[in-house]
């Protein structure tokens, strides 16, 4: 029987079309944020970038917004792979010490593609640790938040998070949930129970949903109710 599992074939499939198609759709998310932007300008302060692993998203994150805004970039990351795995974020797929990119690899995959030193802050460590009142400060002195992108898959990691950028949303401000559908897509678990639970905390808070792709989903904040 001819094998059709594995092989150069695969790899070559692998590495060409689904990585591609897994590009396009966050190219899709990112023109998509630049063109609301632009259109509902001015949307001035910080791209905000939660998981840094790899660089590939800051890189198209400049791509995409740097001819338009004047933005600063942060990315927020423990730049030694994941966290110890919490009971409610147990699947086969994370283990603690996994995606881990260096800071100093980060950084200059990013420098490398054309960003500026000065355009790019790193916020080294686990957010528990780093996400303080004396940084919300320093950032907050540079303006609020214009994108916070969430890539950090665990639940047990969304929620410091979103706890920590609520003093930064200003109206228009867009927040990207990366891996809306890890766990199998369950509302109970990841990305989504945080995002659930922070909307009941915070119901003076209004958004709206805006792109959402097989991986992904996002929203806009609209600003407190009246």
């Amino acid at each position: 029987m001819r094998r059709i599992f594995g092989g150069p074939s695969r790899r070559k499939w692998i590495e060409g079309t689904y990585a591609l198609f897994g590009q396009q759709q966050k190219r899709q998310t990112m023109m998509s944020i630049a063109r609301f932007c632009h259109i509902n300008r001015p949307i001035t302060g910080h791209y905000f970038e939660f998981g840094c692993h790899g660089a590939f998203t800051m890189r198209m994150a400049w791509e995409c917004f740097h001819h338009l805004f004047d933005w600063q970039y942060v990315g927020f990351d423990s730049f030694e792979g994941l966290p110890e795995i919490q009971p409610i974020d147990r699947m086969k797929i994370w283990e603690k010490g996994k995606l881990k990119t260096s800071e100093e690899d980060f950084r200059d995959l990013v420098l490398k593609h054309g960003m500026p030193a000065e355009k790019l802050t790193t916020v080294k460590g686990f957010y528990d640790q780093t996400l303080t009142p004396a940084l919300r400060d320093r950032l907050r002195a540079n303006g609020p938040a214009a994108v916070v992108y969430v890539d950090c898959d665990l639940y047990a990691s969304t929620v410091p998070i979103l706890e920590y950028v609520k003093d930064f949303l200003q109206p228009g401000t867009v927040i990207v949930f990366d891996d809306w559908n890890c766990f199998y897509g369950d509302p109970e678990r990841g990305e989504r129970r945080a995002w659930r639970e922070f909307r009941e905390k915070y119901p003076e808070l209004r958004f709206e949903e805006f792109v959402r792709t097989s991986e992904g989903n996002s929203f806009i904040h609209l600003g407190p109710r009246a």
